[in-house]
């Protein structure tokens, strides 16, 4: 199973996927804020990556894609969001393994990281 870096400002969502992941064995890191995010990829090197992109604005998400794949090439990373138009047409787009639109089935979400 992988380690995960789970990234999500909304608390409920966070607390959800969280549980989600660790019902399937991987081991969860959960942080709601960019610096948080930041710290956490930087002391645990996580597998994959799992994070909103407005944290709160797309710019936020964006700039920690970005960091994230300089700071790791086989690092996955996952952009769940409600807005995917805030990465198509972007450089970051091709920066992550995979995009996926909210709501997202818990299966779909899984897959993803494996």
């Amino acid at each position: 199973m992988a380690r995960v870096l789970l990234v999500e400002d909304h608390p409920d969502a966070l607390t959800l996927r969280k549980l989600i992941f660790e019902r399937h064995g991987h081991e969860v890191t959960a942080v709601s804020s960019v610096e948080r995010a930041r710290e956490e990829f930087r002391e645990q090197a996580p597998e994959a990556v799992v994070m909103d992109l407005r944290l709160p604005d797309a710019e936020d998400g964006l700039a920690l894609i970005r960091e994230f794949r300089a700071a790791s090439k086989q690092v996955k990373i996952v952009v769940v969001t409600g807005r995917l138009s805030d990465l198509e047409g972007r450089e970051e787009h091709a920066l992550v393994d995979v995009a996926l639109a909210k709501p997202v089935r818990s299966e779909v979400l899984l897959r993803a990281i494996s």
